[in-house]
């Protein structure tokens, strides 16, 4: 027997079929941990935090939706903030954006992550629902820049996710690390809670990424989301991903994401509509012309 987890998140439906000791021979038990932390339970850890963030974000935020780095204006030779000198920024960054929403008559929502970059420079990057430009910056103030990015109209915000955990997924548990968790959040989020199903017939573990009859037209397979291995534990697991068409996508129409098989041709997948260097593929796709690399 195995377990079907199902995670419903925004436009996204999460399936996930794996073995577990739990429901293993009579007697069967973890194991204790011996030693610190390997580099495979390391990993491991890290794509449960990521899976939680994209949940999290996928779960509270869409088309419109924003995507802001707040960063520090900083004379040459002058030191770079520490971590305390952060986390006060970014509080008094909070506090006045609660403020400017609450004059807005909105509610805030955000995720903060903070990150050092490759040459050492300071970032803090939120998810946040939408408020006009000139508000954010005049809340950040005169320590520094705004970059802002509004989230595309997919509903999948995985890559985003995975991005935001880059820093902190390398420095969790030593010194560099900026925060005492990988992020931090408002409460008024949406948690998303994992269906669990107890599946006694082993012949229904099947390795196969499809959207079920009572969904077919409305939902895509998200190809790189499908993903088939052995957990830490020792035990196999399959996981893939439905993704909701959006208001004027459908199968077969111009706006749907093109979703090939790796290998197909020299280049990696498209995933996204509305890149305006792909166009002409997606046109080409669509009417059954084939693309680079195709038959």
């Amino acid at each position: 027997m195995y377990l079907l987890g199902v995670t419903r998140a925004g436009r996204t439906i999460e399936y996930e079929k794996y073995y577990t000791y739990r429901f293993g021979p009579k007697g069967g038990k973890r194991g204790k941990r011996r030693g610190p932390m390997t580099e495979v339970q390391r990993r491991a850890n890290n794509r449960q935090a990521e899976r939680k963030l994209r949940r999290l974000v996928n779960a509270n935020f869409g088309p419109g939706d924003l995507h802001i780095v707040l960063s520090y204006a900083r004379r040459k030779g002058e030191p770079y903030r520490t971590r305390e000198e952060m986390r006060k920024d970014a509080d008094g960054f909070l506090r006045n954006l609660r403020k400017a929403f609450k004059k807005a008559g909105m509610v805030l929502k955000y995720i903060h992550v903070m990150e050092v970059g490759e040459k050492g420079a300071r970032h803090h990057h939120l998810i946040i629902n939408h408020i006009d430009s000139r508000t954010i910056q005049k809340c950040w103030g005169e320590l520094g820049r705004v970059l802002i990015s509004p989230l595309d109209g997919s509903g999948q915000y995985r890559k985003l996710a995975e991005y935001l955990l880059k820093y902190a997924n390398r420095t969790v548990g030593t010194d560099a690390e900026l925060m005492g968790k990988r992020w931090s959040s408002s409460r008024n989020l949406v948690k998303p809670e994992t269906e669990r199903t107890v599946v006694s017939d082993r012949s229904f573990f099947r390795s196969e990424a499809k959207v079920p009859a009572a969904l077919a037209g409305r939902y895509y397979v998200d190809l790189e989301t499908v993903e088939k291995g052995v957990n830490a534990d020792g035990y196999g697991y399959f996981r893939y991903t439905l993704v909701a068409y959006g208001a004027g996508d459908g199968p077969g129409q111009g706006n749907r994401p093109v979703c090939r098989q790796r290998g197909a041709g020299k280049r990696r997948p498209v995933r996204r509509a509305g890149r305006s260097k792909y166009a002409k593929e997606r046109e080409q796709v669509a009417e059954g012309q084939g693309g680079p690399g195709g038959a």
